[in-house]
């Protein structure tokens, strides 16, 4: 009886609420590369797959938006920019560049390198939200990035590095405009409940993608043929579903207990999960030299986590 009015306290409640949805939000994310990557290699376009995520988000989506559609006329300049910025750039495009990495990289650098992010994150909430990093930070954010840069390698052969160039710029664009757009998420999070704050980021990313396919008619055509298999048609609503738009309605909610700068930190189990999967059921694999930086790449962001 203690333990459960133990429990029940609300600041400790709010204390394992945060993390504890980011963590199985970052498990579910971990899923995303089993379907995603053989999708792609079994030609599945992905703008298409992108736009067809943020289409169901927003169906899904809209009827709690409607019951909170009042607070968004309160919005000001900043808050509107931060919500467009997050659909377009971080929803929108983050998910393109993340989709087409993975028709040149393994999967597994590509989920390594977007922990990278705490980085960026950290970095931009010194200026965008005042969260303020300690000495240590510096140290092992160094560490990071040399781990990220051996990994990003494939072998050491740098006539191999052309081929993964464009992989890699994917990769590195994805992880920009997602640690930014976590930002942007904390700062809209303050204003309206998370499941609005996210029909918001599906319906702005959704209208670039439309305008993309009104100049590619015959793309998305070509696009609608693939939905006559039913492959594809499962593919396409577990990554929307699962990994997509209810990994990420946890995330909100968690996001809304946890400062910017430590959310990103939890979501390791994301990488670790996603290597373990990705090796067992899509045999891929790393180099001694990727092996080592991943292991010091992900110990360097556990240390940043507690730098903070």
């Amino acid at each position: 009886m203690v333990l459960f009015q133990f429990i029940h306290i609300p600041s400790l409640k709010k204390i394992f609420q945060g993390p504890f949805l980011i963590s199985l939000a970052a498990c579910l994310w971990a899923t995303d590369a089993l379907i995603r990557y053989p999708a792609l290699h079994n030609n599945l376009d992905p703008f298409f797959l992108v736009l067809f995520e943020h289409l169901l988000g927003v169906l899904l989506l809209f009827p709690w938006f409607l019951k909170n559609r009042g607070l968004i006329f309160k919005f000001h300049f900043k808050q509107w920019a931060a919500t467009i910025f997050t659909g377009i750039c971080g929803s929108a495009l983050g998910t393109i560049f993340f989709t087409l990495s993975f028709l040149y990289l393994n999967p597994s650098i590509v989920i390594l390198l977007q922990k990278l992010q705490p980085l960026l994150v950290v970095f931009i909430a010194y200026f965008f939200l005042g969260e303020r990093p300690s000495s240590k930070f510096y140290f092992w954010a160094v560490i990071a990035f040399l781990s990220a840069v051996a990994l990003s390698i494939p072998q050491w052969n740098v006539y191999s590095w052309p081929l993964y160039l464009k992989g890699l710029q994917y990769a590195l664009g994805a992880m920009i405009l997602w640690s930014a757009s976590t930002i942007t998420s904390k700062f809209i999070l303050n204003a309206i409940p998370p499941h609005t704050a996210l029909f918001l980021r599906f319906f702005f990313g959704l209208i670039p993608l439309i305008l993309y396919f009104f100049f590619h008619q015959e793309r998305l055509l070509a696009c609608f043929s693939l939905l006559h298999s039913k492959k594809a048609i499962w593919a396409l609503t577990y990554l929307c579903l699962v990994p997509g738009i209810f990994a990420m309605l946890i995330y909100y909610y968690g996001l809304n207990y946890t400062p910017a700068s430590t959310a990103i930190f939890i979501e390791l189990l994301y990488p670790i999960a996603a290597i373990i999967l990705n090796t067992t059921f899509l045999h891929v694999s790393f180099s001694l030299i990727q092996i080592i930086a991943g292991t010091v790449l992900i110990f360097s962001i556990f240390k940043l986590s507690f730098s903070k």
